[in-house]
């Protein structure tokens, strides 16, 4: 005589819920959240910041407005295309 086969019970699909957002996004941060924030490392960070290419407010410690950042990121990925 076969064995049946075991029947498990269907569970109904998650449905996904927008996770609101805790913290709004800082006007600037430093470079480890700058690299934190785009994934660039911070190595690359400092190359495109003596290079020009990647604007900062201030010097010493580094300080890069988010508009700064993600005007970068979206350049790099024009090039990449």
């Amino acid at each position: 005589m076969p064995r049946l086969k075991k029947k498990y019970p269907t569970l109904p699909e998650p449905q996904s819920v927008p996770v609101p957002c805790s913290e709004p996004l800082p006007y600037s941060m430093d470079l480890k959240a700058a690299a934190k924030h785009t994934g660039y490392s911070v190595w690359a960070l400092r190359q495109a910041i003596t290079s020009g290419s990647l604007l900062v407010v201030n010097q010493k410690p580094y300080i890069i407005r988010r508009v700064d950042l993600e005007k970068f990121v979206d350049q790099g990925l024009q090039k990449a295309a």
